[in-house]
């Protein structure tokens, strides 16, 4: 998939599917230090259906820094920029992890843009407290583990090699995937090396972890007056039964699911899942 990418104005691209003229988009957003081949093994499936758009998040990957600093406003005007320029309005926005505040924002501040919001694993309403108030760390110890590996990890860049690597081997997907993924060893070494290549990047990523304590996720929530669908793989830490609880008070919640055997990463671990939900509702 990675291979049809291309810079539209200053946004790192894949554009799939029938064009303009089909009836339903896709607008793909990775999390935190990741890339649009994070999408690799879902962009295509959706892209025989309607046309598909895996960016490089601005900022990350090779999209270019929006007024060279990370603020939530600065990517979610730049996303919906380039959402006009290419004519992709009433899009179906799919966010995984961190990205989810981003697409809640851009759904907030153009409703045109985004007529419905699939979330992956992207209401961390606990972990984004956990940052504004770090000592809630020793009472969830499991969460703020999982928060340092995710930030932690988004500092490591990775390239095709080394994500190669990583993907061939058992041993060390699980030392390097454990905390992301509940079974490391069954993941897809092709799909997880074009997922990992190319992440990773210190500035961009302490950037967004401290745009990230400023947020306000259930007012981000109240303010996004769209449908949303909301997904979490079983064992995430980061997403769980209480944070969807209130995610269902502050947002139309239209569709929930839990994906078995999944952690932080059901793309990866289990996309035809993924798949499967999002195309229900086209």
């Amino acid at each position: 998939m990675s291979r049809r990418a291309e810079l539209r104005g200053g946004v790192h691209v894949v554009d799939l599917g029938p064009g303009q003229g089909g009836d339903t988009t896709f607008l793909l957003l990775h999390g935190l230090g990741g890339t649009l081949r994070f999408w690799s093994g879902v962009a295509p499936a959706l892209g025989a259906v309607g046309r598909t758009l895996a960016i490089d998040v601005p900022g990350f990957g090779r999209s270019a820094l929006p007024g060279g600093q990370v603020t939530l406003d600065g990517v979610a005007d730049a996303i919906i920029e380039f959402c006009r320029r290419e004519g992709a309005t009433g899009c179906t926005v799919v966010a995984h992890s961190l990205s989810g505040l981003i697409a809640l924002r851009v759904a907030a501040k153009d409703p045109a843009v985004c007529r419905r919001l699939v979330l992956v694993d992207a209401t961390p309403v606990a972990g984004i407290e956990m940052l504004l108030h770090p000592a809630r760390a020793l009472r969830a110890p499991a969460l703020a583990a999982t928060l340092a590996a995710q930030f932690v990890g988004g500092l490591v860049p990775l390239r095709p090699w080394s994500a190669g690597l990583i993907a061939r081997s058992k041993v060390l997907r699980s030392l390097a995937l454990g905390v992301f993924v509940a079974e490391p060893a069954l993941l897809d070494p092709g799909l997880t090396a074009e997922a990992l290549s190319y992440t990773g990047g210190a500035r961009t990523v302490l950037r967004a972890l401290r745009q990230a304590r400023s947020i306000d996720l259930p007012a981000l929530l109240d303010a996004a007056r769209v449908p949303v669908d909301v997904v979490r793989g079983e064992r995430d830490t980061m997403n769980t039964a209480a944070d969807f609880a209130i995610v269902r008070r502050h947002a139309d919640v239209r569709r929930e699911l839990v994906i078995r055997h999944c952690r932080h990463w059901p793309l990866i671990e289990d996309p035809q899942a993924l798949i499967d939900f999002i195309l229900a509702k086209e």
